[in-house]
């Protein structure tokens, strides 16, 4: 795990996309995650963001997010669609190799399996051609896929290459099963994990919901043990897909994008310091990357 390996995600700071890709790229980051709206919402036009992106040095590792996708019918599915492709456009337009996709979270979505599966190999299929990954990631309270267990069965229902799993540990720790949750994953169905912490902004309260947590980057928040048990698990799996930092937060979003680059710095370091001390099984490349 270095900086050659971990994105941060621009979603994370606020600001001009020129000052934030100079924030990241600054403080050593090589790879960058970025929202749709991050180009779409450029004064100059996507061309311009585009143009900025490749011209900064940054690799982009994936492109967020395409929601609500699956389940649904009729016209609505057909305006899904509509918005699936335009999405894997810009993937193609600005080298994302991968969209992140999650799951269904409104009430027309049908929690039917049968037809959640044909959705996500459809849209599997339309990026194809684009030669782009789908990472599929569960959301908290989703009829369709509310958990990480949830959402890798409707991946495998799929039955597609290019079709594999995304994990947010701020959900994963907050709203899901937590470390269990792994125990039932595949290394080879996994593609992107987001490593953030939080912080419970209510400590005494027994009982809380994802709005109780602030998102903090990993080292910052009160799952420190858990980040690093989760990265060692990982290993033992086999993954071998892409890490990025997120913290996306409501003061993060008032701060100057270089403070918060800063914090995503120290939180990459105080990684690879923790992991130096842990016992992690030796990376598998796949063949093909060694090729």
């Amino acid at each position: 795990m270095d900086f050659d390996s971990v994105a941060l995600d621009a979603s994370s700071m606020a600001g001009p996309l020129e000052a934030r890709l100079h924030a990241a790229v600054s403080r050593g980051f090589r790879r960058m995650v970025f929202a749709a709206s991050d180009l779409v919402g450029h004064p100059q036009g996507v061309e311009a963001a585009v143009a900025l992106v490749r011209g900064a040095g940054v690799r982009v590792q994936a492109l967020r997010q395409l929601s609500d996708f699956e389940g649904l019918e009729g016209p609505l599915h057909e305006y899904k669609v509509t918005v699936a492709k335009g999405l894997l456009g810009l993937c193609r337009a600005i080298g994302a190799p991968m969209l992140l996709v999650s799951a269904s979270g409104v009430p027309e979505a049908a929690a039917d399996p049968v037809r959640v599966a044909r959705d996500l190999a459809k849209l599997a299929t339309l990026a194809v051609p684009k030669g782009v990954d789908i990472a599929y990631q569960g959301r908290p309270g989703s009829a369709v896929a509310c958990d990480v267990v949830s959402a890798e069965e409707r991946v495998n229902a799929a039955e597609r290459a290019n079709l594999g799993l995304a994990i947010d540990t701020g959900h994963l720790f907050v709203a899901d099963r937590g470390l269990d949750a792994l125990d039932r994953c595949y290394g080879d169905r996994l593609f992107l994990v987001g490593l953030s912490d939080a912080i419970a902004l209510h400590p005494q309260e027994q009982t809380r919901g994802e709005r109780d947590f602030v998102r903090v980057f990993p080292g910052d928040g009160s799952h420190a043990e858990s980040l690093l048990e989760l990265i060692r698990r990982l290993r033992v799996i086999g993954f071998h897909g892409g890490f990025y930092l997120n913290a996306c937060n409501d003061d993060f979003a008032q701060l100057p994008p270089e403070l918060v680059a800063d914090q995503a710095r120290e939180s990459l370091l105080w990684l690879i310091d923790q992991l130096r001390h842990i016992d992690l099984p030796r990376r598998r490349i796949p063949a093909a990357v060694r090729a």
